[in-house]
């Protein structure tokens, strides 16, 4: 039987093409859904109203393009079967993401963007697992304003981070220190309380300008790596338009205290350095310098005591003494 099998696909034209059709029907067609569109594992769903995710992706889906339209959560058990993806586009909804939601184990999943959503705050859970993640968008969130502290510690390999026009009032340098491969980040556009506690920010953004700056070379390296893990030329275009147009610190404007608004990140920096250090006027180094005259003249008066009370207490005895041997000598 299995040799009368091989032996009519060998003589059947037809059912050499029917095999061959059945190979890249489920790359074409097979759990495409209704409202999207399917081709070379790419799944574009943009702008068509939808209130939920498809639940007929292509498990071997690469890229996942749900941008402009209504979903209000990612449902984890749907896309946690994705393990393929590298691309999710979920910009442009009205995604809140609760808080216990945490991304699954995505372990190819390199490009997010959840940029013009309504998410309200990012935990150390939400973005652990995505280890691989190189591209971060969260631009566009006004309800983001706050961002727990190791909200990234999984994700070291990130290079691009976008929270430019959100909410945020204050970020932790230890936020993003420890994120040596980081070599964007956008801020601009928040409503930043430049305190005290902004400092230690200030610093990080200081120093991330000169030692994360890269020239075309290091670019070139980084767009042939990333066309090597199978992200097409298109998207390359994308991500060079994103490096190309992260703000810097000099875009970071303070909105509050009133006495900085509308200074720079740098600007503001220097008067809070000021304001926030210790440090001495006139007339800290006036009492200063009472307190050394009167620890030296204290020091000086205690050793006079000292010396006094010693000659005192000495002179009797050597006198004593004296008196004794001139006793002796008489009687003899």
């Amino acid at each position: 039987m299995r040799y009368f099998v091989l032996t009519a696909f060998h003589i059947s034209t037809p059912l050499w093409l029917a095999l061959l059709i059945g190979l890249r029907w489920p790359e074409k067609s097979l759990g495409c859904p209704p409202e999207c569109t399917c081709e070379n594992w790419e799944v574009n769903c943009t702008g068509k109203n939808l209130r939920s995710i498809p639940t007929t992706i292509p498990l071997p889906t690469k890229k996942l393009n749900l941008a402009d339209n209504n979903l209000t959560c990612l449902p984890q058990l749907e896309i946690s079967y994705l393990n393929e993806l590298i691309y999710l586009d979920c910009s442009h909804n009205q995604l809140n993401m609760n808080y216990p939601f945490s991304f699954p184990d995505m372990t190819q999943l390199t490009y997010l963007d959840l940029s013009y959503n309504n998410i309200s705050y990012i935990t150390a859970y939400t973005f652990r697992q995505l280890n691989k993640l190189l591209f971060l968008n969260l631009s566009g969130n006004r309800s983001l304003k706050e961002i727990k502290d190791k909200s990234f510690g999984g994700n070291t390999m990130l290079r691009y981070l976008d929270l430019s026009n959100c909410g945020l009032t204050y970020l932790s340098g230890d936020l993003v220190k420890h994120l040596h491969n980081l070599h964007q980040v956008g801020v601009n556009g928040n409503p930043w309380h430049c305190d005290c506690d902004f400092l230690e920010f200030c610093a990080w953004m200081k120093e991330s300008l000169y030692r994360h700056a890269f020239d075309s070379i290091d670019r070139d390296l980084l767009w042939s790596k990333l066309a090597s893990m199978g992200i097409d030329k298109r998207l390359l275009m994308l991500i060079k338009i994103l490096y190309s147009n992260t703000s810097y610190a000099s875009d970071v404007i303070c909105h509050k205290p009133e006495s900085l608004y509308g200074l720079t990140l740098f600007e503001a920096e220097n008067t809070l350095h000021f304001e926030c250090l210790t440090h001495l006027e006139k007339n800290d180094f006036i009492f200063m310098t009472l307190i050394a005259f009167c620890i030296f003249f204290g020091g000086t008066l205690v050793a006079g005591l000292v010396g006094i009370s010693t000659v005192i207490y000495y002179h009797p005895v050597v006198k004593m003494h004296d008196d004794s041997e001139d006793e002796e000598q008489k009687m003899i």
